[in-house]
């Protein structure tokens, strides 16, 4: 059976959002879209609030740590999702728009060797927030990764990709189980395990990989190798 929403239910309403925008920086729906509609509406990068996904986090947090009941609840749920919806939109219009970019050395195309170009896009940083730049980061090192086997590939340098495969195998990553595992043999033909659920671990990155797509344990931001 759903609750009718009493008019001072709804009032409370209204002051815990007003309280929980003064506390917190949060933002509305309609502000969230109109960055959208801007992003989508012109060709280029916008720029952007420099917190606003901070912002977006924080109101989520906010809604979500609300109890309401009946309608009060199913709008809150409604206004999750609509803001959810619109954060990753404009963040992927935006990373799309990033890699469709002309890279800075566009023009030299004719008098250098497509393995010399740049592939990182020219990117104009001002508009961009930390969290952006955290993901271009990443796209910059697929580039540079790309770029290494290629070259020594095409240029016949065999040691080198065998190299590169050898650092590949020794890097490790830092794990969480999440389900128990018995032992078993790595890459690297070193035993590992037995394990208990919320053990913590260090091992090869293609043993963790295959475990965190099985859900058998999941992966921690700490950096182990290279």
């Amino acid at each position: 059976m759903v609750t009718p929403i009493r008019k001072e239910d709804m009032e409370q309403y209204k002051q815990n959002n007003v309280n929980d925008s003064i506390a917190t920086k949060s933002v509305t729906i309609k502000e969230v879209y109109s960055l959208l509609l801007k992003e989508v509406q012109m060709p280029t990068l916008q720029s952007i609030p420099f917190d606003i996904y901070k912002s977006v986090a924080a109101t989520l947090e906010n809604l979500k740590a609300q109890e309401y009941e009946g309608l009060n609840r199913d709008l809150r749920d409604r206004i999750v999702n609509i803001l959810s919806q619109c954060l990753i939109l404009l963040l992927h219009i935006r990373q799309r728009k990033l890699l469709e970019q002309p890279t800075q050395v566009e023009s030299q195309k004719a008098e250098t060797s497509s393995l010399e170009l740049e592939i990182l896009p020219g990117v104009d940083y001002s508009k961009l927030t930390n969290e952006e730049k955290y993901i271009l980061d990443a796209q910059r090192e697929f580039n540079i990764r790309k770029r290494s086997v290629l070259a020594a590939t095409l240029q016949g340098r065999p040691k080198v990709l065998e190299s590169i495969s050898s650092r590949f195998l020794s890097k490790q990553t830092v794990v969480r189980f999440i389900k128990p595992m018995e032992q078993f043999i790595g890459v690297n033909m070193t035993k590992y395990g037995p394990y208990h659920e919320e053990d913590v671990a260090v091992l090869p990155f293609e043993n963790a990989r295959s475990l965190m797509e099985n859900g058998i344990a999941e992966e921690l931001e700490v950096k182990v190798g290279s």
